[in-house]
């Protein structure tokens, strides 16, 4: 097959919808399909080997200016007429098209010529239909929604959610367009020990490390983990947390505010975005990783946190829970403070509880969320698309 991927931004800033596009492209090429990647000049310098390294792969990646910063009143709508005018004139040598994400432009417009030249073209909503982000700018995403979005959705070929969470929340708005269920995939080979990881963070020497990794942004429940943290610094004094990612928003003045506030500036430790070796060599030496998000259709630092035999505390809003709880890989918390600290005090101080729970997530990331197998049933359900559409629409 001829595959397009459609996604704003490829900067490892933004998270799991870059590391999924990027991952599952690599592994649909090697699967013998060709892919071609669409995208804008969101990028920084340390984006770039990352990008190269698929090019190189012999994945084409076209990088589009944005024309307009601000559109229909928002920041990131990475509006760019040149993607709009190349996808025009190239989109038909396409079998099928891949959308990451709504309520931008690049998906938009992607969507506009795939029904305009009759190519079949699959969304993945990436959690933006999750009601607790649904409701923010909801005068906005409103009149974006009737003007736009839903004929998006219910005409696309078919909606990919990341978890049967996602897709039961998302049930209400009743979207018409086929769906399917295929978690992140995560490639297992990148996830083992760092040999020398104090040589990295010398400052975690004979320090208990509670590890938050994932971007510095208002629904991470960061207002929650550091009262908590408060409450369990109290329990083991040598407990140190530390945040791990970018601050593309700059919430972190605000998580900084918090800090100073419950006098954690000596125990808390900003990072910014690790890459690579330092971060398999921070998730090497954390004791226990944390997620207290208040909506997270995935969360794949959770599947990373697992390859890597860590114990994981998440709460009931990453839709991943259930399965981590079935698995006996973690413990899982609402959004409330002191569930938050109980259960990260109970796994920090039981070393050998930890240790279970790490081989149980480190086997379910194996038997669930390894990309080689996500990207098979992937694959598969783009077949059954593409069929589905040749079938319906005979030349």
């Amino acid at each position: 097959m001829n595959i397009l991927f459609v996604i704003c931004s490829l900067s490892i800033r933004h998270g799991g919808p870059t590391q999924a596009c990027l991952d599952t492209a690599e592994c649909l090429q090697k699967r013998g399909h060709s892919v071609e990647i669409y995208t804008t000049e969101d990028l920084q310098n340390d984006d770039l080997p990352f990008i190269s390294k698929l090019q190189n792969k012999g994945i084409s990646i076209h990088i589009f200016p944005i024309t307009l910063r601000y559109f229909f009143l928002t920041r990131y709508h990475y509006f760019s007429l040149p993607l709009a005018r190349f996808l025009s004139k190239n989109i038909s040598k396409f079998d099928l098209v891949y959308i990451y994400s709504l309520y931008r432009f690049p998906p938009t417009i992607s969507c506009f010529y795939s029904r305009k030249y009759k190519i079949p073209y699959i969304m993945n909503p990436h959690g933006s239909l999750d009601p607790y982000l649904y409701k923010k700018n909801r005068v906005i995403k409103s009149l974006y929604e009737k003007a736009i979005e839903f004929k998006n959705l219910n005409h696309a070929a078919a909606i990919h959610y990341t978890s049967r969470e996602e897709r039961d929340l998302v049930s209400p708005l009743n979207i018409k367009a086929r769906n399917f269920i295929i978690p992140h995939g995560i490639n297992l080979a990148h996830y083992v020990n760092h040999p020398c990881p104090y040589q990295l963070f010398p400052e975690l020497r004979e320090k208990k490390v509670l590890l938050f990794l994932g971007r510095i942004n208002f629904k991470k429940g960061l207002d929650l983990l550091i009262p908590a943290f408060a409450k369990m610094v109290k329990e083991i004094p040598t407990l140190v947390l530390v945040l791990a990612g970018p601050d593309n928003e700059e919430y972190g003045t605000k998580v900084k505010e918090w800090i100073k506030e419950y006098g954690l500036e000596e125990k808390t430790i900003f990072t910014g975005m690790l890459l690579e070796e330092k971060k398999r060599a921070i998730l090497s030496l954390a004791d226990l990783f944390v997620l207290p998000s208040y909506t997270e259709n995935f969360g794949i630092a959770v599947a990373e946190a697992m390859a890597m035999e860590k114990a994981v505390v998440i709460s009931d809003k990453v839709n991943i829970w259930q399965e981590v709880k079935d698995a006996g890989a973690g413990l899982v918390v609402s959004c409330n403070v002191d569930e938050i600290a109980e259960a990260c005090i109970k796994i920090l101080q039981d070393p050998n509880l930890a240790k279970e729970m790490g081989k149980r997530g480190r086997k379910l990331v194996e038997n669930r969320y390894s990309i080689e197998a996500t990207t098979q049933v992937l694959e598969e359900e783009f077949i059954k698309t593409l069929d589905s559409h040749i079938n319906n629409n005979p030349r």
